[in-house]
């Protein structure tokens, strides 16, 4: 049992700077927002190294469990929001506003995050989930004008308050069918009785569409796209870069190791949800004239296009769906990077129009954002088309046509919001001054950049690195 509480020493890690952070704000005088990133920083940093030293020995089975994937996992978690947390951190600096509710908020949701990627029960899910839907709201409400975002935190409470009960409804069912809430017990049942029982098939489509509901995939992305487009930037991007990739696992997790035996059903909700965040998000995107919203209905998209990679759920889909998640997130950060140098009379930009010109004044900048998009939209040679030919190339071995007319149609929609943007950035008159890029802006960019290139000349750092660690997944 010792051994046990030993190995959560990363999640500790984490909980334990709630206490220190809360100490510093309440007797601490002189504090910023770089305070408050440095101490998540230590904390992070720790978690991070903790978990690579512990990445094969799990604790509480069956209800935990670390492998070489689930480190990958949390690994790739603590990174981006150590990138994350920096870059925010200077927002709030700009806007001399109070970083400690942020910094206490998001902690807390990465140890929750990371539970719930080592999670192998249903309890352990019904549990983190709700606990996660707070914190979300939490940061929702963490603008400093409250009335602008009480309609959002409204519909997303609402909406967050079904989906739980939808996940506590379809755990209750399975329990009440099988007695058994642990991941390698509910394979096995469900296995041996097939999945011609509605009541099994009711159960798995709520659990699967309360998780579906965090990634943000249509129908369910309204709340996402509200968030996006009227909550502070440095929520934004934590709620684009950090949520998708837990949740993402979860999914994954919950189809391997408890519903594989289910795949027939699972194939067509998963391909369903798919289809409607491709075309949802893809034609949404068009005429979008505030920036960030523009960029949520594409994370919607980017949605669909993980999910497609899921759909025949294979060592190789898995595998492609990993690479072009990695591909997806880094190049949002590096878009989330660019909306950070968009500036002008301190204000943070997020109209389309007002940032019209922005090569001529801010030519690095906009080239950084032209990469970006090129990368999102899977144009040649960025990696981006290398993730997205990696799950194309699956569809079309199948023979599945109609799924690749499907995509094809999306993509063209898409391409023609990029070009919407490009032609505002590249060819149409400056309307608006722009405050002073900060240093920060730009040597992050140029990391990004780095990492874009080393894909393009080495993909194999993604495309097939990733297979070792991946085959803890079946």
């Amino acid at each position: 049992m010792p051994q046990n509480w030993f190995v959560f020493v990363p999640e500790l890690s984490l909980l334990m700077y709630l206490p220190v952070a809360f100490l510093v704000n309440r007797y601490r005088e002189e504090k910023t927002a770089m305070t408050f990133f440095t101490i998540s920083k230590f904390f992070l940093i720790f978690a991070l190294l903790m978990t690579i030293v512990f990445y094969n020995q799990s604790p509480l089975m069956p209800w935990l469990k670390n492998t070489t994937y689930t480190s990958l996992f949390k690994v790739w978690v603590y990174i981006m929001s150590l990138a994350w947390f920096y870059l925010a951190s200077k927002w709030f600096l700009n806007k001399n506003r109070s970083s400690y509710l942020f910094y206490q908020t998001g902690m807390f949701m990465l140890f929750l995050f990371s539970l719930l990627i080592s999670a192998r029960h249903l309890l352990v899910l019904s549990v983190i989930m709700p606990l996660l839907c707070l914190g979300v709201r939490r940061l929702i409400l963490s603008h400093w004008d409250e009335e602008k975002v009480a309609g959002i935190a409204r519909l997303y409470t609402f909406c967050a308050g079904w989906f739980c009960l939808l996940l506590w409804g379809g755990v209750t069912l399975l329990f009440r069918q099988f007695k058994a809430g642990d991941y390698a017990s509910l394979q096995q049942l469900l296995s041996e009785s097939g999945s011609t029982d509605f009541q099994i098939m009711l159960a798995v489509s709520l659990i699967l569409a309360a998780v579906l509901f965090m990634m943000a995939a249509a129908p369910f992305h309204s709340w996402f796209v509200d968030a996006i487009s009227g909550c502070t930037l440095p929520v934004c991007g934590f709620l684009t870069l950090i949520t998708p990739i837990a949740s993402l696992f979860c999914l994954v997790a919950l189809i391997a190791k408890a519903f594989s035996g289910l795949m027939p059903m699972l194939h067509h909700i998963l391909l369903g949800f798919a289809v409607f965040s491709l075309l949802i998000g893809a034609f949404s995107a068009n005429g979008q004239k505030d920036i960030r919203r523009l960029f949520a209905f594409i994370g919607v998209y980017n949605t669909g296009f993980l999910l497609f990679g899921l759909v025949n759920f294979s060592s190789t889909s898995i595998v492609s769906t990993f690479s072009f998640g990695f591909i997806y997130i880094l190049a949002m950060l590096g878009v989330y990077t660019v909306f950070l140098g968009l500036k002008s009379k301190s204000e943070y930009l997020s109209d389309l129009e007002k940032i019209s010109g922005l090569s001529t004044i801010r030519p690095y900048l906009a080239a950084a954002f032209l990469v970006f998009m090129f990368s999102l939209i899977g144009m040649p040679p960025l990696l981006g088309f290398l993730g997205r030919l990696s799950i194309v190339s699956i569809l079309v071995e199948e023979g599945q046509w109609a799924e690749f007319a499907v995509l094809l149609t999306s993509f063209l929609f898409m391409a023609n919001a990029f070009l919407n943007v490009i032609r505002t950035v590249y060819f149409e008159p400056q309307s608006n001054t722009f405050d002073r890029t900060d240093k920060t802006v730009y040597i992050s960019l140029f990391a990004n950049l780095v990492l874009v290139v080393i894909s393009i000349v080495n993909p194999s750092y993604v495309l097939l690195g990733a297979e070792s660690f991946l085959k803890g997944v079946f």
